[in-house]
């Protein structure tokens, strides 16, 4: 005999594993916890398997559990092309996108896009969290997030990417900074961030004195906010400094070679993007 599912206690069972949290299932879909756990119990009856172990302590997905939220993927996604097929001939992009991306981009490029797509595609509904690149790398491969937005390098090349935006690393100071703050050695997220040890064998090969890193900080962000308190010369990507985010930076004056990067959208190779995810990423390269 097949199941009877019901796909909200299916939804709300998917949610808590995300989350790793009942709570916070119940906070996202604006029920309770009860009906939450509720829902939970009534998909094992009609499964006829445990998907969660039932302790007060922490939240916990038995293995049958994982198998239940693979395929749960696999079922959204087929009712979400039908939701895209159904208004596709009204021109009208519906569904939902998942998606996720760094802190640094969730502090500067990101907000804008996600401010048009609102306006652009109100009946769509957008779910985003920001993460370092492990979050990032275990959310598309456990179908926790349908797309992320990253600054593209090679650990990334397991997934499709589509390109969005391409820039420049650049040293960077506080307008009042003195030239020999150079000297003391930079401020950089990690001496194998990317783009460091090129800049560091630049500094080598050009005949200056070595590079020395003063500090490593572990987010962009982090650094250029140092930078402007005239820490230090702070070395990091031009996107961080757009729309005169740190109005008390500078350029350092000194004439560097192209450190190029670019912000892509990735996702699990041979998986389809949908249409609202698509929008979404075209609103990006808008104005």
């Amino acid at each position: 005999m097949i199941p009877q599912l019901n796909l909200l206690h299916l939804k709300y069972f998917c949610d808590a594993v995300v989350n790793k949290s009942i709570s916070e299932a119940a906070k996202l879909n604006f029920v309770s916890q009860s009906a939450v756990s509720q829902a939970i119990s009534k998909l094992e009856i009609s499964l006829g398997v445990r998907v969660v172990l039932h302790t007060r302590q922490k939240f916990q997905v038995t293995e049958e559990g994982m198998i239940v939220f693979e395929q749960a993927r696999h079922v959204f996604k087929a009712i979400q092309d039908i939701q895209e097929k159904i208004h596709l001939n009204h021109d009208v992009v519906t569904g939902s996108i998942n998606f996720v991306s760094t802190h640094s981009l969730g502090m500067s490029v990101i907000p804008k896009t996600y401010q048009k797509m609102r306006s652009s595609y109100p009946h769509v509904e957008i779910s985003y969290r920001c993460g370092n690149l492990n979050f990032i790398r275990n959310a598309l491969r456990q179908g926790e997030a349908e797309f992320a937005i990253v600054v593209y390098d090679q650990d990334f090349a397991q997934f499709e990417k589509h390109p969005l935006k391409k820039g420049c690393f650049h040293l960077y100071q506080n307008k009042e900074a003195p030239l020999t703050l150079l000297e003391v050695g930079i401020l950089v997220d990690s001496s194998t961030g990317m783009h460091v040890e090129s800049l560091r064998d630049w500094f080598f090969h050009s005949g200056r004195a070595e590079l020395k890193i003063q500090t490593q900080l572990s987010g962009w962000e982090v650094v250029a906010r140092f930078t402007e308190m005239n820490i230090g010369i702070g070395f990091f990507p031009d996107y961080i400094v757009e729309h005169n985010r740190y109005p008390h930076l500078q350029l350092f004056p000194i004439d560097l070679p192209a450190f190029e990067y670019e912000i892509c959208a990735i996702h699990n190779k041979g998986e389809k993007l949908s249409r609202a995810a698509c929008a979404f990423l075209d609103q990006f390269s808008v104005g």
